[in-house]
């Protein structure tokens, strides 16, 4: 009796997996000189607060098209962007830095409703099998959700090691 008692917990301690869903669009990881704030402001003013965005009554869905994709990160004097390629067609393209290689990315979103804080090793559950798989991803997290950018070549056998993850019981 104790032994189906330590598998029926031993069952409801396993993590969730959540879904993975993957807009369509392309996005890019850059960075800024702190001194060239000033020549891009009224533009980082409108991608932040006057952008479109469909917020309003949308939920993601498994058939994610495009969205709008924006973070800005300044850490110790150093600043980071993450958007998606139409928004960067705002920006002045000689001020913004990236890769010699120019890499883009493409976004897989870990769950496909708002995540909760209280749960742990939701990254985990995507970084441990692109590592095993020797696939760069770069992370960020929001209130709402968790993203990982991969290479954009790298995006179809992410997805399928993802779902394959998914629904394969852990061992």
């Amino acid at each position: 009796m104790s032994c189906i008692h330590f598998l029926v917990s031993l069952e409801a301690m396993k993590p969730i997996v959540h879904p993975v869903l993957s807009p369509q669009n392309q996005f890019c990881v850059m960075s800024l000189d702190p001194e060239t704030l000033p020549a891009i402001a009224t533009t980082l003013i409108d991608v932040l607060f006057y952008s479109n965005s469909a917020k309003d009554g949308a939920h993601p869905t498994q058939a994610l098209d495009c969205i709008k994709f924006f973070s800005f990160s300044l850490i110790e004097g150093y600043i980071s962007l993450v958007m998606d390629t139409e928004t960067q067609r705002q920006f002045p393209s000689n001020l913004l830095f990236t890769s010699s290689s120019g890499e883009l990315w493409r976004m897989v979103r870990i769950g496909g409703q708002p995540l909760g804080f209280d749960e742990c090793g939701i990254v985990a559950q995507i970084s441990q099998p692109l590592a095993d798989a020797d696939i760069s991803a770069y992370y960020i997290s929001t209130f709402s959700f968790d993203h990982a950018l991969v290479p954009e070549e790298d995006i179809s056998s992410v997805i399928d090691m993802l779902q394959q993850q998914r629904t394969e019981p852990s061992h």
